[in-house]
């Protein structure tokens, strides 16, 4: 500034002042000191040196800004008094121009980089020390800001400078801004760029950047929102808006945290701002700020977003885009964003990629987006439909469709929202026919936009419109259909089983839905399901490229043939399989247990799951919420590349667990260990009610890939079956938080049903606990420790949200926890049995102590046993006896005599406990009754289960002994009355009293096994119960076992006809026995038996069949209780009946018994069947040719006949000779012989006798009894036949009867009708028109009319 000075002018520096210190002057008035001024300009001194020349001094150069002391500042203002008195300039002029000399030196040195905005370390000390010198002399009243201003804008000056001199109020932001608001304007924002790019390095150098731009970005919010009427408002704002400008520029997908504009992005943390700025003013910035950034640039039309927005997820945003979303919403409620979001979209263009991602932003960060989106879109909804608004509406289905981009973790799929939204007649478009009209109208200017899978989601679930308007929404779905022909999208995905017909209710049923349920009906049938033969043939192109590709799936087959199998070969015999097709599946499936066997997975890790991998890694080192979900929504994004072309059409999930897909099980198994790592590595940090929710939100995406949940599913059940023993604590805690975390989701899960199995879709978290069992000693130990595990996790969340515990624990486990602590950890049985009080202060248990210990810490928890009082969570008896029964003996946890000992303490628990809490209120007989319905439960599941195994070596004796003590005891205390046993019929009758469809073999079967099980439980209980003693105690009480051999067992009998000697020997047993303690036994026992000979005599057939073992226990028995020899009479005439048949046999005649025809022939039929035909011929001889015993005889013979058909026993020629044989004789003595096949319900007593003795399926084959044996008639006898009165009636009706029994399939002897219907038209030709009444006639030719028009016309044209 000043020009070059001699030697001894430069001399003339800080000695001379020093030297001359005591020469002061009176001050000047102003005048005087212009004057000074100038003539010191004009004599040319060069005083640039001053400062450093007193700073040059040992002491003063060291010191730094902050600790520079007042002592030579006072000596630099005398001297600079000095000097301008001596030059005669203001004191002001000379400090600002020495003070700019020592800043040019001092920058002048600072290197050629445009960039370059910051000093370096010694140049920054050197800048503290003149700033400080500075602010000494302005606080000495000598340094003027203006005068120094005019020489600081001519030095080109870096921001630094400018922040040091701003910090230490020499010239701050405002002073500058004032003096050149243009000009200070665009130098700001260039250095401002210009600090962001230069990339510092050194940990002092990055501190002085954040410090820089905290500073100036203060400033300039402050200025620019603090008071909108403020001179600087709109220079700051043009600042800040010029560089948010350049932020958004410069963002790109391969953006960094390292990048240039990621520096910008921290000033938008309102931490930067601390008290500088107030609160309101920081939210009049953030949301000036949300405003730019979603109306930068609007470049995408509509057409543009609704083509493009699957690429504008969550996963796919820029980073420094939502970093810079997280900073500016972070300040906002998610309302108050969705509200601004809402206004920029109703009053400006808006950058769609922009807003798009703000909403994907607000859904993954923050949990409540979802409710409140949920009420925007409605809202929205409500007002686009109300007033026809086309750029709502299109602002509403982004919205909607962006948010279902994140899955359901975060939002309802789309498919959910457009059936929920426009599906229903109370949905806001079906209001009015405008609404209508103009939805259907929207929807089709979309179509050329529309990608495939929204168009998909509009056919299959289509808007509810009324009838009028019908023909429009079809208009709509043919162009939707058009247009996916044209994109090559095939809409053939509609299942064999479901009919989807445009309705709101149409579910789309894919292909490995129709493949189950037909393997499923193929089960229960035997034949190929009729949809499927139909698909075949009229839907062929679905049938080949969708049904069969899902049938024949490569799996390595099972050794015993299963229902797939069985299936396929079925549909493969009809030539319903190509025959390339098939071989194609049994090479693979070959590979694939080649596969297995080896152990190999043939498919590689591919590329995404190395990403997966690394993925995981990095969420294992965050543990706050929003860069958790962050993460989370990166890996949802690559388990969608995992699987793009995911079915999501059904709500259902279908697992076959016999044959797992493991086509997915690398993932499944990097998935389940990064979630149980990240638990353990969270739970090393702070215990569950401390975490946060990132497990549920992890749990969340999880459900958004229905392979992944069908894949975990599978591995899960494999490790808690099959794997016990291996499962490490880290495990168990990982599996824990995972079911506890599903089942907290239970309301967005996806439902899983078991294939084999009739229940209902359980929930994923269910289903898991389905695969917990406890059947052998390794079960149970992990199920003890899983159930501790999962109780103790359930309730740290529980608290941890405020909470009910029943959201976190599912019931089924709970259960499993009751029963399995009850048995392994006995002191939890006083806590279960409210014999200890619980500890309202009971923390959550440690689990890396003892799990016994836990378990005992944990039923002590007022919240945990809390639960027990619900209903749902109440391990019921029959729910303990099911599980009880399930164990293996020789592999249970417990000695024989610890588990007797548990059981009769679970027994007893559960016998006073109340009905309520699912015990039996003190009643044995319901503690009876409950153990046997479990029995035959337990039966029919082990027989039938998919996965089952033979109920060998289970605790069945163990019960069985329980339940025969409380029998027992039940018997002593009411001393055999009349009211004891009848709770074991009612329960009996209970579990037979559906009646099957005789025409279903598959009830039939089912209902014969049911009564099959329920005989072996009814031989093992005590006989006593089965009769009762009337009051007087002279008779017995013994309807209800008639009852049940007439109306149950009859059913039972079989093929046979008989009861089983087991049973037989039973019933007669609980008759001797009761009979005996009755005042007269031997007349007790007679009456009784007497009665039955009369009202149910298939007792006594039965006895008179096993009467040679049957007679040595009763006559035991009865000697045992009465001391009597002799059994009473009515049984000594079985033993009668039994001598008289053996004599016949033996050929010595004798006089019959006094015994009943039917009871006669049915001792000497059982002696006949065994004997040839010569022995038959010689004991027939001897009979009484008018004694109804020979049509007993016949009636036994013609059931042995059907007996021996159903049975497909060699004998059958010989039954069929010998029953013709009892015809030709009956034919000449005996014309009742009809009356036997008589089945209309005559009163007839020959009737009602068979209806009482002949089970069902010997009835509805009687007619083929009556053709059969008469097709072995010599033409004499059949003549006699035909001539017999009401012959062709009954033939016409068994003809009929037979004809309906080879329709359905209960019968296949072709041959047997074609012999049949030549015996009939033979018949009618050889009877007259008074064989048929006229009735009779006009029946007959109306059933024959369809039957069989040729028999018809021949009884109409009898003669």
């Amino acid at each position: 500034m000043f020009g070059s000075a001699d030697h001894s002018t430069h001399s003339s520096g800080i000695t001379a002042l020093l030297a001359h210190r005591s020469l002061k002057r009176r001050r000047d008035d102003e005048e005087q000191l212009q004057e000074s001024s100038v003539n010191l300009l004009m004599r040319n001194q060069n005083t640039t040196q001053l400062l450093l020349e007193i700073t040059s001094h040992g002491p003063i150069r060291d010191l730094s800004c902050d600790g520079y002391e007042g002592l030579q500042s006072s000596v630099l203002a005398d001297e600079l008094r000095s000097r301008s008195e001596q030059m005669q300039v203001p004191v002001a002029l000379l400090a600002a121009t020495v003070l700019s000399g020592n800043i040019r030196d001092l920058i002048s040195h600072t290197d050629d980089d445009t960039h370059r905005v910051l000093l370096n370390d010694e140049q920054r000390t050197d800048v503290c020390a003149l700033v400080k010198s500075a602010r000494a002399l302005m606080s000495a009243g000598i340094f003027s800001p203006e005068l120094f201003w005019q020489e600081y804008w001519k030095l080109q000056p870096v921001l630094e400078l400018t922040y040091h001199l701003h910090t230490h109020n020499i010239l701050t932001l405002d002073f500058l801004l004032h003096r050149d608001a243009a000009s200070m304007s665009s130098w700001i924002t260039e250095q401002l760029r210009d600090l962001c790019v230069s990339m510092a390095t050194a940990a002092d150098q990055q501190q002085m950047q954040h410090q820089i731009l905290s500073t100036v970005v203060c400033v300039l919010v402050r200025r620019a929102f603090e008071d909108s009427s403020h001179t600087l408002s709109e220079t700051c704002g043009s600042i800040l808006d010029t560089m948010m400008t350049w932020l958004l520029d410069t963002l790109s997908d391969e953006d960094s945290h390292t990048s240039p504009a990621a520096l910008w992005v921290q000033v938008f943390d309102a931490s930067v701002f601390g008290v500088c700025v107030s609160e309101d003013t920081l939210q009049r910035f953030f949301t000036h700020s949300l405003m730019r950034v979603l109306t930068h640039q609007p470049v995408f039309k509509v057409s543009d977003a609704i083509a493009t927005q699957s690429e504008w997820s969550f996963a796919k945003t820029p980073p420094l885009l939502t970093a810079l979303f997280c900073k500016i919403c972070v300040v906002f409620s998610v309302e108050c964003v969705l509200d601004q979001l809402l206004r920029v979209l109703e009053t400006h263009e808006v950058n769609w990629r922009h807003v798009l991602s703000c909403v994907s932003h607000l859904l993954v960060h923050d949990a409540q987006t979802q409710s409140h989106l949920t009420d925007l879109l409605s809202r929205m909804l409500r007002s686009s439909c109300h007033g026809c608004d086309v750029e709502k509406m299109v602002s509403l289905f982004l919205l909607s469709r962006q948010a279902s981009l994140e899955g359901p973790a975060v939002f309802p799929s789309y498919s959910d929202w457009f059936k929920l939204s426009f599906g229903g007649s109370s949905s806001f478009h079906a209001k009015s026919k405008k609404s209508t009209v103009f939805l259907l109208k929207f929807l089709s200017d979309l179509v050329p936009f529309e990608r495939p899978q929204y168009l998909k989601v509009h056919v299959m679930h289509p808007p509810f419109v009324g009838g009028k308007y019908r023909c429009l929404l079809q208009e709509y779905v043919t162009l939707a259909r058009t247009r996916l022909t044209d994109l090559k999208v095939s809409l053939e995905e509609t299942g064999i089983f479901e009919v989807v017909n445009g309705s709101a209710g149409a579910v789309e049923c894919p292909a490995q839905q129709d493949v189950e349920k037909a393997v499923t009906l193929f089960m229960s049938t035997n034949k190929i399901p009729a949809t499927v033969i139909e698909a075949s043939i009229f839907r062929r192109p679905y049938f080949l490229t969708r049904f069969l590709p899902a049938l024949l799936s490569p799996r390595a087959l099972p050794v015993t043939p299963d229902a797939r199998m069985t299936f396929i070969e079925a549909l493969r015999k009809v030539d319903k399989i190509p025959a390339a097709l098939y071989t194609s599946y049994t090479h693979s499936c070959q590979r694939e247990t080649h596969r297995q066997k080896r152990g190999v997975c043939e498919s590689s890790v591919d590329d995404h799951q190395v990403i997966l991998r690394e993925q995981f890694l990095q969420l294992r080192t965050l543990m706050t919420d929003g860069d958790v979900c962050a993460q989370l929504s990166r890996i949802s994004q690559t388990l969608r590349n995992i699987c793009p072309d995911e079915e999501t059409g059904s709500d259902v999930i279908t697992l076959d667990l016999d044959s797992p897909d493991s086509t997915h099980a690398d993932v499944a198994n990097l998935t389940l260990q990064s979630f149980c790592v990240c638990v353990l590595d969270a739970s090393r940090i702070s215990p569950p009610n401390r975490q946060g929710s990132w497990p549920g939100v992890f749990v969340k995406v999880l459900l958004g890939h229905r392979w992944l949940v069908s894949a975990l599913i599978h591995r899960l059940w494999d490790l808690l079956q099959h794997q016990a023993e291996v499962l490490s604590a880290a495990h168990v805690l990982g599996v824990a938080a995972l079911t506890v975390e599903l089942h907290h989701c239970t309301q967005v899960c996806v439902r899983v049903q078991l294939t084999g199995s009739s229940a209902v879709a359980l929930s994923v978290s269910q289903c898991l606990c389905e695969a917990l069992i406890c059947s052998t000693r390794a079960h149970m130990a992990l199920c003890l420790r899983l159930c501790v595990a999962v109780l103790s996790y359930g309730l740290c969340r529980a608290n941890a949200q405020s909470e009910e515990l029943q959201n976190f624990i599912p019931k089924t486990l709970y259960k499993k926890a009751q029963y399995v602590m009850a048995r392994l950890v006995p002191g939890t049985r006083a806590l279960l049995s409210e014999e200890d009080e619980p500890d309202a202060c009971a923390g959550v248990c440690d689990l890396t102590g003892r799990v016994q210990d836990s378990a005992v810490a944990l039923w002590r928890n007022t919240q945990i046993r809390s639960l027990r009082k619900r209903p749902q969570y109440q391990l019921s008896f029959s729910e303990w006896l099911s599980a009880e029964l399930q164990v293996h003996r020789s592999r249970d946890a417990l000695t024989d005599a610890e588990r007797q000992e548990y059981e009769q303490w679970a027994c007893l628990q559960y016998l006073h406990m109340s009905e309520c809490d699912g015990g039996c209120d003190g009643d044995v007989t319901q503690i009876c009754a409950r153990i046997i319905s479990a029995v035959l439960d337990h039966h029919m599941t082990s027989r039938t289960g998919a996965r089952s195994t033979p109920h060998t070596d289970r605790c069945l004796p163990d019960l069985l002994s329980l339940l025969q003590a409380f029998l027992y005891e039940e018997l002593l205390t009411h001393s055999a009355s009349e009211d004891t046993g009848h709770f074991l019929w009612d329960l009996i009758d209970s579990r037979c009293s559906v009646t099957p469809d005789p025409d279903s073999i598959a009830q039939e079967l089912k209902y014969q096994q049911t009564l099959h099980d329920l005989s072996r439980v009814l031989a093992l209980l005590p006989a006593a119960l089965l009769v009762s003693a009337r009051a007087d105690r002279r008779t017995l009480d013994c309807r209800r076992m008639m009852d049940h051999i007439t109306h149950v067992q009859r059913r039972a009998s079989g093929s046979a006809g008989l009861l089983s000697f087991s049973l037989t020997a039973h019933f007669l047993k609980a008759v001797v026995c009761v009979g005996a303690s009755c005042a007269g036994p031997a007349d007790a026992v007679n009456a009784c038996v007497s009665e039955f000979s009369a009202q149910c005599p298939l007792l006594l057939l039965s006895a008179a069949r096993w009467w040679r073992r049957l007679s040595v226990a009763l006559s035991s028995q009865w000697k045992r209780l009465t001391g009597r020899d002799a059994l009473p009479q009515q049984l000594q005439m079985l033993d009668h009946t039994h001598s008289w048949s053996s004599r016949l046999m033996k050929g010595l005649a004798s006089a019959a018994p006094a015994a009943p025809s039917w009871l006669l022939s049915a001792a000497l039929h059982s002696v006949l069947r065994r004997s040839d035909s010569e022995s038959r011929t010689r004991v027939l001889t001897q009979l009484d040719h008018t004694d109804q015993v020979w049509l007993f005889l016949f009636l036994y013979s013609a059931m042995e006949l059907v007996s021996a058909q159903l049975n497909d026993d060699v004998c059958v020629k010989r039954v069929r000779d010998a029953s013709a044989g009892l015809l030709a004789h009956l034919l000449l003595h005996d014309a009742d012989w009809l009356l036997l096949f008589d089945q209309s319900g005559s009163d007839h007593r020959l009737s009602g006798f068979l209806s009482r003795v002949a089970s069902p399926q010997i009835l509805r084959l009687m007619p083929f009894a009556f053709y059969s044996i008469l097709s072995a008639l010599d033409s004499e006898a059949l003549t006699r036949a035909v001539r017999s009165p009401g012959f062709l009636y009954r033939a016409a009706v068994c003809y009929r009867d037979l004809s309906q029994l080879i329709m359905s399939g209960s019968h296949t002897q072709q041959q047997v009708l074609l012999e049949a219907r030549k015996l009939l038209m033979s018949s009618i030709s050889l009877s007259s028109h008074t064989c048929l009444t006229l009735s009779q006639r006009k029946q007959l030719c109306s059933e024959y009319e369809e039957l069989d028009a040729e028999i018809s016309a021949a009884l109409a044209h009898v003669t």
